[in-house]
């Protein structure tokens, strides 16, 4: 589409980032590969080429790009790719225009992909699927590149397909798209930059409380930066969207987002409770700093019953916590003896749960067990696709199916009953692709 030596790059799926720093005709052009890291290339834009670049960016997304507003956020997207768009200029940039583009996986991520990846294990996604079909309000918190917005394209691909689902984005990169190619009812809302000139668009929190006119719906913020959290804590308060409400933003641990939220965000400190869940995605570093790798590092519980600080008084109860020796994350005491104030609720609501954290319990290990056959399965067949967004939404259904036909003849489903029949579904699926 007239991007160069830069759109041929990114056509290739393990790139991560393209770098072209100031100033433009004497720097090499940087590449982040997911297999060999930072690589200095022997590709040196022009001058001419990155001017045209700049003003078809401008073109493209309506938004401004001159000395009042040096910085411009925007989107890429071909057959091959989609990528975000990050250009600075004077007087920002003393010696001119920079670019950064992250390339986005064409598919969304999924928790048994995640798995497969070894980012979280099959009790950490069993557990996230349960919050998610709980209509929670999930925050997914990380640091810059630690997978946030993988994470949370795969909470989105949790949603049953039976409900709607509003994105809101100031920069599209969640998988709207491929979503509503897998039959998703969803509705993408662009809004304003909260760090750039923004042309005509809607602000951000006006765009959130927009949605709160738009029906029952999930709501899924692309990333929480500024004063938009505010809105997204309205809504989230007052529990309009009656499903689950998921966001990005930054954030090493639960009490760095609590600072962030409250005391960069201006979110008062009573309404930070309405959060229920906070995952924290880190970058883990190997001993040589030569090795990164991606991990799902906590899974935290924020409870109600606090004032002012609930690191001091409480408030965050970890489920699940990383454990560096076993280079996995693994249940803390809360969730295995049933101390989950969120997940009682959530069991509150269902009759047959209500009270009995056993059967709440044996669900989430169930459900992590089905991911645990199917990346197994994917793995020991060589068939990778099995763990794709397209094979994901079918598996997930048929075990809302497979879960209500027991249920009608058994009462309430046997465990190891409900496994063997998602067991054999499974095989008659493989033999169906010749698998």
């Amino acid at each position: 589409v007239g991007f160069g030596l830069a759109e041929v790059i990114l056509e290739d799926e393990r790139v991560e980032d393209i770098y072209i720093n100031a100033p433009i005709g004497k720097v090499p052009l940087i590449v982040k590969h997911s297999e060999y890291g930072e690589l200095r290339t022997n590709i040196i834009p022009s001058v001419r080429d990155a001017y045209g670049w700049a003003s078809r960016f401008r073109m493209m997304s309506g938004r401004a790009l001159d000395d009042a507003n040096p910085v411009l956020d925007t989107e890429l997207e071909t057959e091959n790719f989609r990528a975000r768009v990050a250009i600075v200029q004077e007087p920002l940039s003393p010696q001119g225009l920079s670019f950064v583009f992250r390339r986005h996986r064409e598919r969304p991520f999924t928790l048994p992909l995640l798995i497969h990846y070894n980012s979280l294990t099959p009790l950490a996604a069993g557990l996230i699927w349960f919050l998610v079909d709980g209509a929670r309000t999930i925050l997914v918190a990380g640091t810059r590149g630690s997978g946030k917005t993988s994470l949370l394209g795969a909470c989105m691909i949790e949603i049953m397909r039976k409900f709607r689902i509003i994105t809101v984005e100031d920069t599209l990169e969640l998988p709207v798209n491929y979503m509503r190619n897998l039959d998703y009812d969803i509705l993408s809302m662009k809004v304003g930059s909260a760090i750039a000139g923004t042309g005509g668009e809607m602000p951000a929190p006006e765009g959130i409380r927009t949605t709160l006119r738009l029906g029952d719906s999930a709501l899924i913020i692309g990333e929480v930066r500024s004063k938009e959290a505010i809105a997204l804590y309205e809504a989230m308060r007052i529990g309009a969207l009656a499903n689950v409400v998921a966001g990005t933003i930054h954030g090493d641990s639960a009490y760095g987002v609590f600072d962030r939220v409250v005391h960069d965000l201006d979110v008062p400190v009573t309404s930070f409770k309405a959060t229920d869940i906070i995952i924290i995605a880190q970058k883990i570093r190997s001993p040589d700093g030569l090795e990164e790798k991606r991990r799902v590092t906590s899974i935290v519980e924020v409870r109600k019953h606090w004032e002012k600080d609930p690191f001091i008084e409480k408030g965050f109860v970890p489920l699940m916590t990383y454990d560096a020796k076993e280079d996995r994350i693994k249940p803390e005491r809360a969730l295995i003896e049933g101390d989950s104030e969120v997940i009682k609720s959530i069991a509150g609501s269902v009759r047959e749960w209500a009270g009995k954290w056993d059967l709440v319990w044996e669900e989430i290990v169930l459900r992590s067990k089905i991911y645990e056959l199917i990346v197994k399965t994917a793995q020991e067949r060589k068939y990778l696709e099995l763990m794709e967004s397209d094979f994901i939404v079918i598996a997930n259904e048929t075990y809302h199916k497979l879960f209500k036909k027991l249920k009608e003849e058994q009462g309430y489903p046997e465990t190891k009953d409900l496994l063997f029949l998602f067991e054999e579904w499974l095989k008659a699926e493989l033999k169906k692709r010749g698998k």
